[in-house]
């Protein structure tokens, strides 16, 4: 905006000064025909002298003069002003225009033209004011005159050429036109005085002399020349420094630019200080890290800008600046620690750091780079989560197992012994309750199995509503806290897996009665929800059922909150660390979420978030009053453990059927093979999923379908690597058995096998 409006005076003042010099030639052109050889010869030479240039140095930059005043002066006194004028329109526009270094434009040759037409114009008007005569050169040469024209020449000049500049640059005029132009006066006084005696002496026919007198001058002219050359050229190479230094600082400059730039583009913190541990650069990311501006920060000590805490968060960390300068680099080549964000947050940092040092070698400060590893910590933690899940599945689907067949064998021995008529009524019913017991022991096996990969759930179409009410109120029962159950009665249905879920809400209510040792109530709401923006729900599930279950308790520190469903995290003396774990894996194989909001003081809630099923929920049957179902048929199992096998074997027997026992899949394979070609062959197969270092049940089956595709076959199984127990029906499964299995359970699954069997074929 300055620049605009300084261009635009300056155009208003070249052209008022040239439209001024134009006026007054216009007025001087006819003067021209009243002797115009003496004019054609002064003309002459005043461009000839205006050829001969010498470049005068100024405060800033330089300006070009010429010997052509010594002409325009000759011209002024012996022809008058008007011819004068019009030789000074042609000596300003040769001294422009002729062996001009730049291409200048024609406003500037006009410009410098019209200035020396004003200025002798000053000079002839100044001449004839103070009496002196023009044409005449003998009344011409009086002293007072002459000195009045010549100072009327150099102030009309020197001031235009001074106004331009100070209007272009800004400068005072006074400054710039005494810094400049002033010291150029004796010149001018000296010329009119040689260039006078020359002029007299020239009337009088003297030449010789004439030659005598214009010696000095070409002196002057030429010692002028060269000493102002030297100025210039020693300008020059000034000027060239200045340029050099202009051109270093704006490199400087750009690269602090470019340094800048790549800071703010770097993703961590970057942070330097001196040798006294004293902050003197920061980038953005670290303003943002350590919550203060980098014009807040420089000059404070490292420590009071960056506090670092150990990962823990226990014990203040000190940035190790001296002992970076000691060695050139960390001392343990990086350090992990916390960091209090500006809003509170507690983030993990990785600090690495290295010394400075200049051109020379010597030390200077050292450079720190803190980077934010908050997310990577937590992927780790993850990690060793997964990890630890992974261990303890292997190890619980061991166990399982192993456990699994021995209530199988309990189970089933205690199922042949009621079946005794003989056994009194005290014994059958101590019978009937070991029975019972062992059944429900399976539950503890299915908590195992829920970290295997073969417990994934058994699924089936289900109103929860009921379940969640009874664990609650069992879960309750015989301790002061009280219950309050919700349930919607439009609520939706779910895929469930019953047992699963009852040990969720079970685990959740037991946390609620332990975090309120002095009694309260536990409130538990069922209803359906959809889907909320930033819920981070698996697959494309848009409606799902929400269990919400809020205590009364101390609540969970957010140091714990974000670990509560780490296996082994507990906080309790005689906690397992397992109940949350457990939940969060049975929610998760459930494509759920199971999510905890907590606050001190005020408790705890959970919410346990279920995908809607689109199945129809079938009848729940009533308990059994019938008889258990017997058969016929010759029944084929198959069981690594001998124990089980035989007491499967004797069950069947019990039950009507002719049953035969194999160890593994290639015997199972084998017998029934053999028993199609005598004709004789088994109407069922029941056979263990899981056969340690031989063929399971699965590859077994796959053979047999070969032979006879329409093969019933049952699976049982206690534990199951790849997960099939779930999905038994996709590998051509007809039935399942869990282990334990009661008799009611076998004779029930293999009469109803057995008879949809019969229905699809009919006996001859």
């Amino acid at each position: 905006m300055q620049t605009t409006k300084t261009q635009r005076w300056l155009t208003l003042y070249v052209s008022s000064v040239t439209l001024a010099g134009l006026a007054l030639l216009a007025w001087a052109l006819p003067s021209v025909r009243d002797n115009p050889f003496v004019v054609a010869g002064l003309l002459a030479l005043a461009a000839a002298l205006s050829a001969l240039k010498i470049h005068v140095p100024l405060a800033r930059g330089w300006a070009t003069m010429s010997t052509s005043f010594a002409a325009l002066f000759v011209a002024m006194l012996t022809t008058g002003v008007g011819p004068a004028l019009v030789i000074a329109a042609v000596s300003g526009w040769v001294q422009s225009a002729f062996h001009s270094k730049t291409r200048s434009p024609l406003w500037r040759h006009l410009f410098n033209s019209m200035m020396l037409v004003l200025s002798v114009g000053a000079a002839g008007s100044t001449f004839l004011l103070l009496g002196g005569q023009l044409g005449d050169i003998g009344q011409a040469l009086d002293i007072g005159p002459l000195i009045g024209a010549t100072a009327a020449y150099f102030l009309t000049n020197s001031l235009i050429v001074s106004t331009a500049v100070a209007v272009s640059t800004g400068q005072p005029l006074w400054r710039c036109w005494h810094d400049n132009f002033l010291w150029t006066a004796p010149g001018y006084f000296l010329t009119a005085g040689v260039v006078s005696l020359a002029t007299l002496v020239a009337s009088a026919g003297k030449w010789g002399v004439v030659l005598f007198v214009l010696v000095p001058v070409a002196f002057i002219y030429h010692s002028y020349k060269v000493y102002f050359g030297r100025l210039h050229d020693e300008q020059k190479r000034v000027q060239a420094m200045a340029d050099l230094h202009a051109s270093a600082r704006e490199d400087l400059a750009a690269e602090k630019e470019r340094l800048a730039v790549t800071l703010r583009s770097i993703g961590d913190a970057v942070i330097t200080t001196d040798l006294q541990g004293r902050v003197t650069m920061l980038n953005v990311v670290a303003e943002e890290l350590t919550g203060r501006t980098q014009e807040k920060a420089i000059g404070r000590a490292i420590d009071d800008v960056l506090c670092l805490w150990d990962p823990e968060g226990a014990t203040v960390q000190e940035v190790p600046v001296a002992r970076i300068l000691d060695t050139g680099r960390m001392p343990d080549a990086e350090t992990n620690g916390s960091l209090i964000a500006p809003d509170g947050a507690r983030l993990s940092v990785n600090l690495t750091g290295a010394a400075m040092s200049d051109g020379e070698g010597q030390k200077v400060g050292v450079v720190l780079v803190v980077r934010d590893i908050t997310e990577s910590v937590r992927l780790t933690q993850e990690r060793v989560r997964a990890s630890k899940l992974e261990s303890l599945g292997v190890l619980a689907g061991g166990i399982a197992h192993d456990f699994n067949n021995v209530l199988t064998a309990v189970v089933g021995n205690i199922a042949l012994a009621r079946s005794d008529e003989t056994l009194s009524r005290e014994t059958a019913t101590w019978l009937e309750e070991a029975e019972r017991a062992c059944l429900r022991a399976r539950t503890l096996t299915h908590q195992l199995l829920t970290f295997s990969r073969g417990g994934d759930p058994v699924k089936r179409p289900m109103h929860i509503g009921p379940l969640v009410d009874a664990t609650v109120r069992f879960a309750v029962s015989g301790s002061n806290v009280r219950c309050s159950v919700e349930v919607a009665p439009d609520m939706w249905a779910v895929d469930a897996d019953e047992g699963q879920i009852e040990q969720v809400v079970h685990n959740i209510v037991l946390n609620a009665k332990q975090a309120m040792p002095r009694g309260g109530q536990v409130h538990v709401s069922c209803g359906n929800a959809r889907l909320s923006p930033g819920l981070d729900m698996p697959g494309a599930v848009r409606q799902f059922v929400r269990i919400s279950i809020r205590d009364q308790g101390v609540g969970i520190p957010p140091e714990h909150l974000e670990r509560i469903f780490d296996p082994y995290f507990t906080t309790k003396p005689s906690g397992t660390g397992l109940g949350l774990a457990v939940s969060h894996a049975v929610i998760k194989n459930h494509g759920g979420l199971l999510q905890a909001e907590s606050s001190i003081g005020t408790g705890t809630v959970f919410h346990i978030l279920l995908p809607r099923s689109i199945k129809r929920v079938a009848p729940v049957p009533s308990a059994p009053t019938v008889a258990i179902p017997h058969g016929k048929g010759r029944v084929l199992v198959m069981d690594d453990d001998r124990s089980i096998a035989t007491v499967t074997a004797s069950m069947l027997k019990t039950l009507g059927y002719t049953p035969d026992i194999v160890s593994d899949g290639e015997m199972a394979v084998e017998r029934y093979l053999m028993a199609m070609e005598s004709d004789d062959p088994y109407d069922a197969v029941v056979m263990d999923l899981t056969v340690p270092g031989g063929m399971g049940g699965a590859e077994a089956l796959a053979q047999l379908r070969e032979y006879d595709p329409r093969v019933c076959a049952v699976v049982m199984s206690g534990y199951a690597d790849t997960g099939l127990l779930a999905e038994y029906q996709s590998v051509g499964f007809a039935g399942r058995l869990a282990k334990p299995f009661s008799l009611r359970d076998l004779a029930v699954t293999l009469h109803d096998l057995l008879a949809e069997a019969r229905r699809r074929v009919p006996h001859a």
